[in-house]
């Protein structure tokens, strides 16, 4: 289990995340979420660059300060998901289901294919997984447009 007593983070001269894992230094290294969707902030995985296992990071509230912002940074990068304020249409053409959505404002069309495996709820969340492996989130089903909601709500299992 790595805390701040035994791992340090830091960027390299690229500006990629390193760690030293006591006192001794892995190189660069990836945090990854094991349960991203149900505890996003707990259970870290730190990956080197090897795919090897350094460690652990049971809560990210383990770390502080310069510290917890670097692991924040690498998992919202590596963690990008848009968030769908709207759903203008779905249309299901031979299997494949194509959406047009707005995302910030600015329309945004992606096509899913198996809804049952790439369109998950749990409890007011929504996850849509489209053909290139993006995923796209409505943070509260219930508190999009009741027009949008309808549109979706066939899809959902």
């Amino acid at each position: 289990m790595l805390n701040e007593k035994n791992c340090i983070f830091s960027y390299n001269q690229n500006g990629l995340l390193q760690a030293k894992i006591d006192g001794q230094d892995v190189g660069r290294v990836k945090i990854v979420c094991t349960q991203p969707l149900t505890q996003p902030d707990a259970f870290l995985c730190v990956i080197g660059m090897d795919d090897d296992e350094k460690g652990i990071i049971e809560h990210i509230n383990d770390f502080t300060g310069e510290q917890k912002m670097m692991i924040e940074e690498d998992i919202r990068l590596r963690y990008f998901c848009p968030v769908i304020s709207e759903i203008l249409s779905i249309k299901d053409k031979m299997g494949s289901f194509y959406f047009d959505v707005v995302i910030r404002g600015r329309k945004k069309n992606f096509m899913v294919r198996d809804l049952s495996k790439n369109i998950r709820q749990l409890n007011a969340t929504v996850t849509i997984t489209d053909t290139d492996g993006n995923r796209y989130k409505i943070e509260d089903i219930g508190a999009i447009h009741r027009k949008s909601r309808r549109k979706l709500e066939p899809y959902l299992y």
